[in-house]
């Protein structure tokens, strides 16, 4: 239930930290030749100049080979081109020049992360957080990287700590909802959904998560307000038109469960729980021949999955 799917920080939009977090420099006591690459350096990277970047970092690292902070911004600007392997080369070797430097632990983490190597990003991460303990970001990559690990304990604990050092972190009550849920504290898991939809109301799973939760409990208009607020956020996907229309077919509010169902099905064709409601909703309607149709398509969809092989991967921002 735990795959990356870097959506607010790496992908998007989950996706990365502020771009300047990678490329924060030390100060150094005077400007220097070496100091001015890494400010002309610095500078393009910010401007999103990176093949200027990445030409600069390549320069000046013939003249100064051994500098921790030029090899650091190499990585930077090869993150940045994708090219991932190089990146992670850059920054072991600002590791190996210099390992008091917090930032480079922390890019090559960033690297694995964005690969889901999750393990590899552990160690990186626990060592960027003993020279930098107050840093909220860092706990809450490391949760995320515990908790795909399915270390839920240790991820509760950083999850936490991020949200100590900063309470209106994005993502970080979300996640700790997320993984209270996967210990089955579904009370736990709702408040931490409510919370995040507080501090950050356009971040749409949070909506149909709680919206699921309650609707599980049997409450069907705290269910129905989450689904229906979700929709408003994202109204093409699918997973809040699903939940809305379950409400609806509890409600026997029988033509709207149908709307919303259509509108799932129009966002994913393949989602068989939506056929399975909508197949349901026909029956009580009286539609016994549309109800046999869906039923057949939830069949054949479910012999698909099975020559495909099962696995199910939560959604995870």
């Amino acid at each position: 239930m735990k795959r990356l799917l870097w959506i607010i920080f790496f992908v998007t939009a989950f996706v990365l930290p502020p771009h300047d977090a990678l490329f924060q420099l030390c100060a150094h006591p005077a400007a220097t030749d070496e100091q001015a690459f890494e400010d002309e350096i610095a500078s393009k990277l910010r401007a999103s100049q990176i093949d200027a970047a990445l030409d600069e970092a390549r320069l000046a690292l013939r003249q100064y080979p051994n500098s921790s902070e030029l090899n650091q911004l190499l990585g930077v600007a090869l993150f940045k081109k994708g090219l991932n392997q190089d990146a992670r080369t850059a920054f072991q070797r600002a590791i190996q020049l210099d390992p008091t430097r917090p930032q480079s632990y922390y890019n090559l983490a960033l690297v694995d992360l964005s690969e889901n190597r999750y393990a590899d990003a552990i160690t990186p991460l626990e060592t960027f957080l003993r020279l930098t303990p107050d840093n909220a970001e860092a706990h809450l990559f490391l949760g995320r990287a515990y908790h795909n690990l399915n270390r839920t304990a240790p991820a509760i604990d950083q999850f936490k700590k991020a949200i100590a050092l900063n309470p209106k972190l994005p993502l970080a009550y979300y996640h700790l909802g997320y993984a209270y849920q996967s210990q089955g504290d579904l009370k736990a898991a709702l408040e931490e959904f409510k919370k995040e939809i507080e501090f950050n109301p356009q971040f749409y799973e949070s909506y149909w998560l709680a919206g699921n939760i309650e609707l599980g409990e049997g409450n069907l208009d705290a269910a129905e307000n989450f689904f229906q607020a979700g929709i408003k956020v994202k109204p093409q996907d699918y997973q809040a038109h699903y939940g809305l229309g379950r409400v609806m077919l509890s409600k026997k509010k029988f033509p709207a469960a149908e709307a919303e169902l259509k509108k799932a099905l129009e966002s994913n064709p393949g989602h068989v729980e939506s056929h399975y409601a909508l197949a349901r909703t026909y029956q009580q309607m009286g539609r016994p021949e549309e109800a046999r149709i869906e039923f057949e398509v939830c069949a054949k969809l479910n012999a698909q999955r099975q020559e495909m092989g099962s696995g199910i991967a939560g959604q995870n921002p």
